[in-house]
């Protein structure tokens, strides 16, 4: 794995919703109150999230091809390259075209679906473009769904998964693993990585997002995979927490006024 110099610039690419504190922004949020340098590019503009309707989309790809070529003209220089929502193919080897030639470490989180189904709205060719891009990642943070996409539904089980991708050389992190009664997280570093957690049954937006950002914090804080998985349970646990005593009816996380009780 990688080691990171001190002071780490990141570059998040991820869409923007004009309303709703989730996806980039949120992103952005957390990275900035952990003290990284972050440098947001959206893959999308869109009027609100897809559970809302109707929705507008505007496509950035342009501005995404050039705003890359400014800055490898700036001269920039990233330690990590995060992606979460892509638009299409396009922006997916716009993106793995940068990392590669500047030989970036990349982390993923192929937003795609959950509960065994294709979110609506999605390009209908999203799991390709997904497993294209894990190609050249490093570490990929999908939910138990976008997981079994990502291997065309081939392993049933989650642990076969995380086998199948560390042969391949990749970490991947299934941020949401039932079994009988249980909830975890799954990864692997040597041996299985199971993190259980308290279940809640409530649906907030963001909260992906929340995990990724978390996650990639501590880890390039403390480089060790293994502890960030399991402060970003903890962490997330008290967010969470914190959430439902602000407003137990909320379907979105009022992260800025939560990290000022932090």
């Amino acid at each position: 794995m990688k080691s990171f110099k001190k002071n780490k610039k990141i570059l998040l690419i991820n869409d923007f919703l004009s309303s709703g504190n989730i996806g980039g922004s949120l992103c952005r949020d957390v990275l900035n109150f952990y003290s990284f340098d972050v440098d947001f590019l959206p893959t999308a503009l869109i009027s609100n999230k897809f559970s809302l309707k109707p929705i507008e989309i505007f496509d950035s790809t342009k501005f995404l091809k050039n705003t890359l070529e400014v800055y490898k003209k700036q001269g920039r220089i990233y330690d990590v390259v995060f992606v979460g929502f892509v638009l299409n193919f396009d922006q997916a080897k716009i993106i793995c075209d940068f990392v590669k030639e500047n030989k970036i470490f990349m982390v993923l989180d192929p937003i795609m679906g959950d509960s065994g189904k294709i979110y609506k709205g999605l390009d209908k060719n999203i799991v390709e473009i997904y497993k294209y891009m894990t190609n050249f990642s490093d570490i990929i943070i999908p939910n138990l769904t976008e997981a079994r996409f990502l291997t065309d539904k081939s392993y049933e089980k989650p642990h076969e998964i995380i086998d199948y991708f560390e042969n391949l050389g990749k970490k991947i992190i299934i941020t949401s693993v039932k079994e009988n009664d249980r909830y975890f997280i799954l990864a692997k570093d040597k041996s299985f990585i199971d993190e259980e957690y308290k279940y809640l049954d409530k649906n907030f937006g963001g909260s992906g997002d929340l995990f990724d950002s978390i996650f990639l914090a501590n880890f390039l804080k403390n480089q060790d995979f293994r502890l960030a998985i399991k402060n970003t349970r903890d962490m997330i646990a008290s967010i969470l927490n914190m959430q439902i005593l602000l407003d137990d009816n909320a379907n979105e996380i009022n992260i800025n006024e939560i990290l000022k009780k932090l």
